[in-house]
């Protein structure tokens, strides 16, 4: 793909229009890229989203692949291989095909840039998925252990045709760093960082287009852009976990108020950093749960920090999975968005939530513990 400011800019395609895929979208379409994104199925939420940030919805994951220079993959960690495997399906669709060579001509090739929170070992078996001709990611426990169930939003069967060579794919691993892009009232824009590692970066990706989203390049293998990712993250969500911790036990033992004077006193970067991560978190608890997970296994497999070296402690981030899983599933901070905020807008309303999400869980496992004793 030509680097040059004077070439045509390349389409875009978004999976999917979450809270980062939209604020990503609105940068784009700021500066006359186009957009693309697969509405079929969606809420009406995520329909709506679409319509306000003008990007065109399509109906197929083949028509994304056939409309797209680049794809973008940002969706909860839980549902990376899951989006991967759509987009190489689709590469092998003779509509895709066909409508691509229409577009593009013979051998342009699709970038596909997995921007998600997942580790190393994840982010490599994806890639390798696309370089091999199977429909089936290459065997792996921890893989089947993350892939969840996933409509495809496909074309209508092809009847019988000859052999047409697949789309081709330069797949990039990516992470993005800070929350998504934002206009400021002076029209400049906040943008994340997003570090990016794989051969080819530079000749996949136009200069402008990586100077728009702040690319920053970290190496030229696979996995180093999500070990970075993962490195910084379990800094800053480790240490909101610890907060839920912190201040919801001081709350359950009745002396909430004394550690907030303290921290107040002996470290109030603590206090701030804590109040603003217990208020901020509710919305996103349930995307972290995976991407805990991945950050554990990245510290297992690239840091060393197994249970040959930690014994049964070494999971720790699969303890903060849980915690997270707690508020996303068993409390009523589960059930808020980002755009509509009703409930834990208060670090003590966000503890009195938690306490009572607790108090539920126990109350359920343990009816649970009854009914199988009884039986």
């Amino acid at each position: 793909m030509a680097t040059s400011s004077t070439s045509p800019k390349p389409s875009v395609g978004i999976l999917s229009i979450g809270d980062m895929g939209v604020g990503i979208a609105r940068l784009l379409r700021h500066h006359g890229y186009e957009v693309y994104t697969v509405g079929a199925g969606r809420s009406q939420h995520t329909l709506n989203r679409i319509k306000s940030a003008q990007i065109k919805a399509l109906d197929t994951d083949e028509a994304l692949v056939a409309e797209s220079d680049i794809i973008l993959s940002i969706v909860p960690p839980r549902d990376a291989v899951a989006t991967a495997q759509r987009a190489h399906q689709a590469c092998h669709s003779h509509t895709a095909i066909k409508r691509r060579q229409e577009r593009t001509g013979l051998g342009r090739k699709l970038t596909y840039v997995d921007l998600n929170a997942v580790s190393p070992r994840t982010t490599r078996a994806i890639g390798a998925l696309f370089s091999t001709p199977s429909n089936h990611l290459p065997t792996s426990p921890r893989l089947q252990g993350i892939r969840r169930s996933f409509s495809f939003h496909r074309a209508d069967s092809e009847s019988e045709q000859p052999e047409l060579q697949p789309v081709g794919v330069d797949f990039l691993d990516g992470g993005i760093i800070g929350g998504p892009p934002s206009l400021r009232e002076d029209q400049t824009w906040k943008r994340p960082s997003i570090v990016l590692s794989g051969p080819r970066h530079s000749e996949v990706l136009p200069s402008d287009f990586t100077e728009l989203l702040n690319v920053r390049v970290v190496g030229d293998t696979i996995g180093a852009a999500s070990a970075l990712k993962a490195c910084f993250a379990s800094l800053s969500k480790g240490m909101i976990a610890l907060s839920i911790l912190s201040f919801t036990t001081a709350h359950q033992a009745g002396v909430l108020p004394a550690l907030e004077e303290h921290l107040r006193e002996f470290n109030p970067g603590a206090l701030a950093a804590a109040k603003s991560g217990l208020t901020g978190m509710p919305p996103k608890a349930y995307r972290w749960v995976d991407e805990m997970r991945q950050i554990n296994e990245t510290f297992v497999e690239e840091g060393g920090f197994g249970k040959d070296v930690l014994g049964e402690t070494h999971g720790v981030f699969d303890g903060i999975a849980e915690v997270y899983k707690l508020i996303a599933d068993d409390t009523v901070l589960g059930e808020e968005r980002v755009e509509s905020r009703k409930r834990g807008t208060e670090v003590s309303d966000v503890v009195e939530c938690i306490g009572d999400g607790i108090k539920a869980k126990k109350r359920k496992v343990a009816g649970d513990n009854w009914r199988r004793n009884w039986s």
